[in-house]
């Protein structure tokens, strides 16, 4: 108040100011972040980014697990793949085999 009184202004002018200063005061009153409610925060962010960093890793390692066991699955799956194309192919031979010998032995003039 004193600081506006010197300035010259008439009394109602500056109480007027003071008021709305006031006001503003108490309006932004917790706006203001102190370095404790900083470091707070930071703490707080820390261990939320940890929780995730721990979640990461055990989604990883389910992942790893997973990939394994379809790795597995996909060896088995190719022998048993071999195996089948082997036995349709010696099927084929067998049955050319047989054809070529019914028209040997049938069919000759």
């Amino acid at each position: 108040m004193d600081i506006l009184e010197k300035t010259h202004l008439p009394a109602d002018q500056a109480r007027a100011i003071l008021q709305v200063m006031e006001l503003e005061n108490t309006a932004r009153d917790g706006v203001y972040a102190t370095k404790s409610d900083l470091k707070e925060a930071f703490y707080s962010l820390d261990l939320k980014v940890e929780a995730v960093r721990g979640e990461i890793h055990a989604l990883r390692g389910e992942l790893s697990a997973k990939i394994e066991v379809l790795r597995g699955d996909s060896r088995a799956l190719e022998g048993k793949m071999a195996r089948w194309v082997l036995t349709c192919t010696f099927g084929q031979a067998a049955m050319i085999a047989g054809a070529v010998y019914f028209a040997l032995a049938h069919l000759r003039p």
